[in-house]
């Protein structure tokens, strides 16, 4: 390991796109740090790669000093020794943050779509400037101020994070500062739901099914996973194995066969044996990333009714919503000054997502913008989604109150709410919910949704031209 890397922070380079840089990132000295590590280590400085041995027992002699926090000898505003400890092995950590992320993209962004430009603004949130240490427990992050104070941080850093359970008996910073990368909750959340990118094998996923995920599963994929369980997860424990869950092999296939036969399940082959554990394994996916139950469907006569009175007059509120929302959406980005300058891509982008498609990371690379979490932030498409189904329902509760047999409810609390909850019902079911997994699905979406075909039909009107609407 270089040991350069004990000093040099990665951070996020935010001018990289008009730099022409291809890197993402800059890798930023910190002088005090340097000095000191040079002062602790003074043999080791000699040689720019260390061998694996000195550099286990640098960590295990930095992670020491930075457990010991004693604030109460320092002098303003040079940090104190445990301060710098931890400083040195955050920068240590942000090249293997990196590492990681320049991995998974020359892993899966070929095909996927993505490059490590993408996955860096995401992990890269450490910049060296705080002074963050650990209470006595290493359960909680606190930053000292430079009057001496312990503060609790309000936003954890998952360097720190990563120093919080790291154990340098056990194996290396950098394997362990990669591992926990590839399992951090908003880079898989990202990879799955924007680039339909599973970091765990289905095998993985399913072997490691719990108790409280069994609820979620219809009776017959609980038939398919006990199935599972009963030969693969055997198989597993006898042999001892650990790490990676492999593709089942054909005999393992074909004893999970015979056990569904004897619950009444027909598999024809081993093809669709696997497709099917895929696709649960992706169910229980997509319900880690998005738990919330899909809401109970409406009582039979209001549901018809609602379809029946409401499905035209939906349409057009729809239509009336979709206009409101993007333009107050255009003027929010034209007065921000980080967004005002790329205001005009707003229409132009919608058009890449909802008439070819596109994932938000490829529209970043057609509209020339930084990435996809820039463009996921410039659209804030979920948010939008969610203003116009609360426009949406607010139209047609009025709509419903002018009705004959409705326009009483307002008087009763208990009916009123009850009139409200089916209309919530009635639009997630024939609008909202669809156009939410469209967008959760990721790179590979189709946009077949009502939702997407009223914000095609409205994009192509001659009524978009952002130079004469109102905000």
């Amino acid at each position: 390991m270089s040991i350069y890397k004990y000093w040099t922070i990665c951070k996020i380079d935010g001018g990289f796109h008009r730099s022409g840089s291809r890197r993402g990132y800059q890798a930023r000295e910190l002088p005090v740090v340097k000095k000191q590590f040079q002062q602790w280590f003074p043999s080791y400085c000699e040689t720019h790669e260390l061998p694996g041995q000195q550099d286990q027992e640098i960590q295990t002699q930095l992670l020491s000093e930075f457990l010991h926090q004693d604030s109460t000898n320092f002098e303003p505003p040079i940090p104190p020794s445990w301060v710098i400890a931890g400083l040195s092995l955050r920068c240590y950590i942000s090249h293997a943050i990196v590492y990681s992320c320049q991995k998974l993209a020359q892993q899966f962004g070929h095909k996927h779509g993505f490059s490590e430009l993408d996955l860096l603004p995401i992990m890269l949130t450490d910049d060296g400037r705080a002074w963050i240490g650990l209470d006595s427990d290493r359960k909680t992050q606190f930053i000292l101020d430079r009057l001496g104070s312990l503060q609790p941080s309000t936003y954890p850093l998952l360097s720190v994070e990563i120093l919080r359970t790291f154990d340098p008996t056990r194996g290396g910073l950098a394997q362990w500062a990669c591992l926990r990368t590839r399992q951090h909750e908003e880079l898989t959340r990202t990879l799955w739901i924007e680039y339909g990118v599973l970091l765990e094998t289905p095998w993985s996923k399913l072997n490691q099914v719990q108790g409280h995920q069994w609820k979620i599963l219809s009776p017959h994929e609980r038939h398919w996973v006990e199935v599972f369980h009963q030969v693969y997860r055997r198989d597993r424990r006898e042999q001892g194995a650990r790490g990676k869950c492999p593709t089942p092999s054909e005999t393992q296939l074909q004893e999970m066969r015979d056990r569904l036969l004897q619950v009444g399940i027909i598999a024809y082959s081993s093809d669709e044996m696997l497709d099917q554990f895929k696709r649960i394994a992706q169910f229980l996916q997509q319900r880690k990333m998005n738990p919330s139950p899909p809401p109970s469907p409406p009582d039979p006569p209001v549901k018809e009714f609602l379809k029946t009175v409401l499905n035209e007059a939906r349409d057009q509120a729809l239509l009336n919503a979709i206009e409101r929302v993007l333009f107050q959406r255009l003027s929010q980005l034209k007065k921000k000054a980080k967004s005002a300058e790329i205001a005009d891509n707003f229409f132009p982008g919608l058009r890449l997502i909802y008439f070819e498609a596109k994932s938000q990371g490829e529209v970043a690379r057609v509209l020339n913008m930084n990435n996809q979490s820039q463009v996921s932030r410039f659209f804030n498409l979920k948010e939008m989604l969610a203003k116009i189904r609360e426009q949406v329902g607010e139209e047609l509760l009025q709509i419903l109150l002018s009705k004959e047999g409705f326009n009483s409810v307002a008087k009763d609390a208990n009916a009123f709410n009850h009139l409200i909850q089916q209309l919530s019902d009635y639009l997630d079911e024939t609008v909202f919910l669809e156009a939410l997994r469209e967008l959760q699905t990721g790179r590979y979406r189709k946009m077949t949704s009502l939702f997407a075909e009223k914000m095609r039909d409205y994009l192509s009107s001659n009524d978009v031209n952002p130079d004469n609407q109102a905000a």
